[in-house]
C-alpha cells in the first residue's frame, strides 16, 4: 500500500469497496436486459451487503466501536477516500452511470471480473494487519469473491455461446 494504516483505516476502506459494490451489482441489475444477468448482479449484490456486516464486526471487535460511515469527511481521511475510490470504484454516482453507459453484457462481467479481482487483492494486503480470527473471516471473504469470478466468468462463457 505504501504507507502504514491503521487497523480502523482498513476496515473503512474494505466496507468502502463493499458498499462500492453494492452500488455496481444492483446499477448492473437495474440496467441489463438479460435474466441471467440480473439475478447473478441481485446475488453478488446481496453478497458484497453480507461482506459488509462481516468488515462491520470485525471493526467493532477490534476497535470497540459501532462502524457509523466509510469516510467521514475531514482531511485525515480524505487521502484514503482517494485512495479507495481509485483502485476498484468511483463514486456511487460514477459508478452508476458507468454502468449505464455500458451497453453489453459481455463488456460490464468483464468490468465485475477485474473488479473482484482487485478487492481479492486488496484483501490479500489488510491480511497481514489482522488477528487470526479475523484473517480467519477475510480468507472466507476472499474465497467468496474467488468464488464471484468463477459465476462472472461462467455466465460471460454461457452469453458467448
Amino acid at each position: 500500500m505504501g504507507k502504514t494504516y491503521s487497523l480502523k483505516e482498513i476496515l473503512e476502506m474494505a466496507i468502502k469497496i463493499e458498499e462500492d459494490g453494492v452500488i455496481f451489482y444492483e446499477s448492473l441489475a437495474g440496467m441489463s436486459k438479460n435474466r441471467e444477468v440480473i439475478e447473478l448482479a441481485k446475488y453478488l449484490a446481496g453478497e458484497e451487503k453480507d461482506h459488509i456486516t462481516v468488515f462491520k464486526s470485525i471493526y467493532k471487535e477490534l476497535t470497540g466501536e459501532k462502524f457509523e460511515k466509510a469516510f467521514i469527511e475531514d482531511e485525515a481521511n480524505a487521502y484514503l477516500h482517494l485512495l479507495v475510490e481509485n483502485r476498484v470504484f468511483k463514486s456511487p454516482e460514477e459508478i452508476k452511470k458507468f454502468v449505464e453507459d455500458i451497453k453489453d453484457d459481455l463488456s460490464i462481467l468483464d468490468l465485475a471480473i477485474q473488479i473482484e479481482k482487485d478487492t481479492i487483492l486488496y484483501y490479500y494486503e489488510i491480511l497481514e494487519g489482522l488477528e487470526d480470527k479475523e484473517k480467519t473471516l477475510v480468507k472466507e471473504l476472499i474465497n467468496q469473491e474467488k468464488t464471484h469470478i468463477y459465476r462472472l466468468t461462467n455466465l460471460k462463457n454461457i452469453l458467448r455461446g
